[in-house]
Parts: C-alpha cells; structure tokens; sequence
C-alpha cells in the first residue's frame, strides 16, 4: 500500500514537472515567435519609411500597396499612424484618407466586428487617425445598437464630431450621462462651427452638465460672438454657471456690463470672488480698484493673490501695492502686494 502511494506521488509529481516543462517551452517558444515577428514589422517599417514619406508629400505610392505579407502590412498601419501625428497639412490629410479608404477598410471593418473590446476600440482610433470619413454611416449604424461599451459610443461620438456628422448635434443632446467632462469638452471642441451654433441655439433645452461644457467650449476656442449669451448668463443664480461663465469671459477678454459684474466681489463663493477679480484684471476695469484692494484681504490665498494680479494690470498698479503696505494693518493683504511686487520686478530683470 505504501510502495502504491509512493509510485502514485512519483508519477503525479512527473506529471506536473512535464506540464510545467511543457507551458515553459510554450511560452518561450511564444516570445520568441513575437520577437521575431516585431523583428520583421521593425525591418519593413525601416525599408518603408522614406517611401511613405514621399508617398505622403506627393502622392507616389510606389512600392507601398500592400501585398499579402502580415508583417508589412502591419508596417505600413504603423507608419502611416506615426506620421498622421505629425504631419497636419490638408493634403497630407488627404493623402492618408485615400490610402486608408483602399488599403485599410477592409482590415478596419473586420476588426470593428471582433468580439475583444480592444481591437474594437484601436479599430476606432485608427478610424479618427487615418480620416476614414467614408466609414461614418457604418459607425451611426454600430452607435445606434444596444450592445457597445459606453467607452465605443464616446469614441463614435469623436468621430461624428470630427467628421462633421449631421446627426452630432442629436447624439449630443441624448449623450449618456456617464461621459466624462474632459470626453464631452474634447467632442464640442471638435465640432464646425455651425453644428456648434445649434447646440448653442437650444442652449436652455440641454442638460446641465452639456451646457457647462458649451459654456467651457466658448472660452477655450475664443468665440466673441457669443459674448450676448455670456452676459445674459451672468444674471443666472446657480453658482456653477456663474464662475464658469466669469472664467468664460475672462478667457476671451470679452467686454462685460461692470453693473452685473459688481455684486460678484461681495459673493459668499471664493470661487466667484476670485474669477470676478480675474475679470476686473484682464479687462483692466480700474473703477473695482477699492474692491480689488479690499480683497487682497480676503481669507482665500488664491482670492487674494488674483486680487493682487488684477491690480498690477491697472495702470499704476505697482504704486497701488506700494500704498497697500504702507498703510494697511492686515497681514495678509500685506504679504500679498509685497509677493505680487517681487513677481513683477522678478519679471521686469528677466526682461531687461
């Protein structure tokens, strides 16, 4: 019974060594076949650079077109990646959309229907990068179905905003909440500008969180035509909308009402105190200067120290600090003209 036992744990114990074994070899043998294959794209990427390049600046494919062979096929995707991330001409553009649209499609199509979330999305990104603008009705197809990530449907969304979709507009209104606000700010900062217009146009219609981004939009992209809906949005009272459409008009330097601007300087809201001092000092508003020096007295560093920035702008703004130290007894306000004062002096030798 002993002598059976033993002979059972031998045998077990060769059989786990052998499978061990065996998985080792596997994987070596793996690494080694992905080794050689990085090996091959590496060398067809090398042998194909130039003419990718010439093919891209005057539009001879030359030796390029694809021939069956994975490995430079795989190449020539990563070479035309690369370059579309550093050549930005409108015929580069072109050039890119045209070799992607005959030579990639297929490939592209395929991997949008594979079952790995992964190559889904690459299938995606490659779709954006290489300008495949002829895919877009597959992808309103593909966005409209149940069964994609939320992850698929904000790159879609890219894409119809970048492509210039008609139906952009719509899909922002009704997008899933759960998008990002860096995701849905990239997406309307990509849009034309008179898809952009709509959603401005129904501004009161979209959600909250939509219309912050529109407003956000506004300020990044330096639209001045807007600046009626800016200061419309002054008189809301949801403290949210206020700051961002302070930071908004600060932004752009637009022009704004100094009687709606007034009351934000005794708000409750650091937030709004500080992006009102901000306003006052891109716009050089002097007539908030008792304000400005006021706040530099403020219990928030950042209020104080925008406050202090603010009046530097101000023709005289130096002498003004200079005042505030002479004469005022708080610490705070104190420490933050002499901080502000350095800066500018610090600034001023850097110059000369």
């Amino acid at each position: 019974m002993i002598e059976l036992s033993l002979v059972s744990i031998i045998t077990l114990f060769l059989g786990m060594f052998f499978i061990l074994v065996s998985l080792f070899l596997y994987l070596v043998f793996q690494k080694y076949i992905r080794n050689e294959t990085r090996r091959k794209i590496d060398g067809y990427k090398e042998t194909y650079r130039l003419d990718m390049f010439h093919f891209l600046q005057s539009g001879n494919i030359g030796a390029l077109r694809p021939d069956g062979i994975q490995e430079k096929f795989v190449a020539l995707i990563e070479l035309l990646s690369d370059y579309s991330s550093v050549l930005d001409s409108e015929d580069v553009k072109k050039r890119i959309s045209e070799f992607a649209k005959l030579y990639l499609t297929e490939y592209i199509v395929r991997e949008l229907r594979k079952k790995r979330w992964s190559l889904r999305m690459n299938a995606l990104y490659s779709i954006e990068d290489f300008y495949m603008v002829h895919l877009g009705d597959l992808i309103q197809d593909l966005y409209e179905r149940n069964h994609i990530t939320m992850a698929e449907k904000f790159q879609m969304l890219r894409l119809f905003a970048k492509f210039n979709n008609e139906k952009t507009v719509q899909y922002i209104r009704t997008v899933d909440p759960s998008i990002s606000d860096f995701t849905l700010l990239s997406v309307l900062s990509l849009l034309e500008e008179d898809q952009f217009n709509q959603l401005v146009d129904d501004f009161n219609n979209l959600s909250e969180r939509t219309q912050y981004m529109v407003i956000e939009t506004i300020g990044k992209k330096q639209y001045l035509h807007y600046h009626v809906l800016l200061n419309t949005l002054l008189e809301n009272d949801k403290e949210e909308m206020i700051i961002r459409t302070l930071k908004a008009i600060a932004s752009i330097g637009l022009p704004i009402n100094e009687y709606s601007l007034a009351p934000f300087f005794q708000s409750t809201s650091w937030q709004v105190r500080m992006m009102a001092a901000k306003v006052a000092g891109v716009r050089r508003l002097s007539n908030f200067g008792e304000q400005l020096v006021t706040m530099l007295s403020d219990r928030e560093y950042v209020v104080r120290a925008e406050a202090a920035k603010a009046i530097l702008q101000f023709k005289g703004g130096v002498s003004m600090l200079k005042k505030v130290i002479e004469d005022t007894k708080d610490g705070f306000a104190k420490d933050m003209a002499l901080e502000w004062i350095d800066k500018e002096s610090g600034a001023y030798d850097r110059l000369v």
